[in-house]
């Protein structure tokens, strides 16, 4: 692996930017796979003698990383929520989220901002296999409060300044998310991990 980060034609800069983010390790080779475009999405399944369906298990489009994560309906609507409550544009795709999607913002936030961006992408990852393998429905709702679950627990790996203000994003996304959806019929009890009484 070091050699093809040495001798990639990506510049360093990108690399550096997942192989410094503070989150668990397989988190960052999921990173790297994204950036590279080697991430096991169904177009990249077929390209390797797979004969399945390639369509997304959200809608009906052909599954590849830039159609899963940013184009689709569903990534939409969480990016869409995730705009309303910190007033950040979504990136355009993967080679915009780490290059230059946070140009002018500074760079102490840029980390933190990626490593949101992120668990987002890895909520997704992980809620759309759960669909997939063991036929389980998600929800935007399940993948953001999935998403503010895992920040809460990466909020340890970052630097002590900077914990407070996990928990704060996090309460923040999820106060929208209650804004926008209990109006619309959304029961609490719905969220992922959430016990009935």
């Amino acid at each position: 692996m070091y050699r093809v980060l040495i001798h990639s034609a990506v510049p360093v800069d990108n690399n550096r930017n997942i192989w410094n983010m503070k989150v668990p390790l397989k988190v960052r080779i999921f990173s790297w796979y994204l950036h590279k475009d080697i991430l096991l999405t169904k177009d990249n399944l077929a390209k390797r003698n797979w004969y399945g369906s390639l369509q997304c298990y959200f809608y009906h489009h052909v599954e590849t990383i830039k159609h899963l994560f940013f184009q689709c309906k569903f990534a939409r609507s969480l990016w869409s929520v995730i705009q309303v409550a910190s007033n950040l544009y979504p990136p355009r795709n993967v080679a915009n989220m780490f290059s230059n999607w946070l140009r002018g913002i500074d760079h102490k936030y840029r980390i933190l901002i990626r490593v949101g961006a992120i668990a987002v992408i890895w909520s997704l990852w992980l809620c759309r296999n759960d669909s997939v393998f063991n036929g389980k429905d998600s929800s935007p709702l399940q993948v953001i409060y999935r998403c503010t679950h895992l920040l809460r627990l990466w909020s340890s790996l970052q630097r002590l300044e900077n914990r407070d203000l996990f928990t704060e994003v996090c309460a923040r996304l999820e106060q929208v998310v209650r804004d926008i959806f209990i109006p619309h019929g959304w029961r609490r009890s719905l969220r992922i991990g959430h016990s009935s009484p």
